[in-house]
């Protein structure tokens, strides 16, 4: 069994490893006017379209953003989960318009994978739904074949990405609800259509004792291993092509990324169950 954050409920954990993901309702609902403020004094008004504060280019943002998200939600996951490290906190802004839309996509690799994973932990300061940008998730979409995404690696989904949005699951959620996923777990979510922005704050847990990593693709089926020191997630801006200091190189492994098919995806967990099991 690979190692990751576990739930103390265990109806909540023998979920999650099931499909990849489980929505605790009201779980942070205590921390959503904090965390609003949070994001008044550091970010100001939501930016135009889709803004993360890791894109950001100002370091001292986002280790504000950091240091005080991850302030506002470690008793939230304290109270979930056991086993866990908090990598990287953030916000996540969708003002009203068709460039907020985020396609279907898996987050990176932050473990060495299957030996270990890692999850996010994503809170809407809103209510959500179709309308406003809620998540979509591929129920079971963790149990694919093995990848490693990166900096420029290949996108397993590229030849069934219609496919699998038709699998999709919609999760409308009130603000101070909590979903967690698995970072490997296949994730989407329209546009904002509202005039109100979408904001959220999350974080990316990691097993406790586990090392951070990030893999670079530096030619074909060759991928460069690097160590993260903690501060990478502030020194570097999602986008850029050079890494900080904070990357450490760690070697090289041959690796190809497998191209999924159809077939990959129909013996999965099948979206007519896990919608109703939240």
């Amino acid at each position: 069994m690979s190692q990751r954050p576990r739930f103390r409920d265990h109806q909540l954990d023998e979920r999650y490893e099931r499909h990849g993901y489980v929505v605790v309702p009201g779980a942070a609902r205590s921390v959503v006017r904090p965390l609003l403020e949070v994001h008044r004094s550091t970010v100001g008004s939501a930016p135009a379209g889709f803004h993360s504060t890791p894109y950001s280019q100002d370091a001292e943002q986002k280790l504000a953003v950091h240091r005080q998200v991850s302030a506002a939600l470690r008793p939230v996951v304290e109270d979930l989960l056991t086993g866990h490290r908090i990598l990287l906190s953030s916000f996540i802004s969708k003002r009203r318009g068709a460039e907020g839309v985020m396609p279907p996509h898996q987050d990176w690799t932050f473990v060495d994978e299957p030996e270990a994973v890692s999850m996010n932990f994503w809170v809407p300061l809103v209510d959500v739904d179709r309308r406003n940008g809620a998540l979509s998730v591929l129920p079971g979409g963790h149990r694919v074949p093995a990848n490693i995404r990166g900096s420029g690696t290949s996108n397993s989904f590229s030849q069934v990405e219609a496919f699998a949005a038709g699998r999709m699951v919609e999760v409308p959620m009130a603000a101070g609800d909590v979903i967690l996923h698995d970072h490997r777990l296949l994730h989407a979510s329209p546009p904002n259509t509202r005039r109100r922005p979408r904001i959220t704050a999350g974080c990316a847990l990691v097993p406790v004792g586990c090392t951070a990593v990030h893999y670079r693709q530096v030619s074909p089926g060759r991928l460069e291993r690097l160590v993260l020191e903690d501060r990478f997630f502030t020194d570097f801006t999602y986008g850029d092509d050079d890494l900080p200091p904070s990357a450490r190189p760690d070697g090289t492994i041959h690796h190809e990324n497998p191209v999924f098919a159809e077939s990959d995806l129909t013996a999965l967990d099948g979206p007519a169950i896990a919608s109703h099991e939240h």
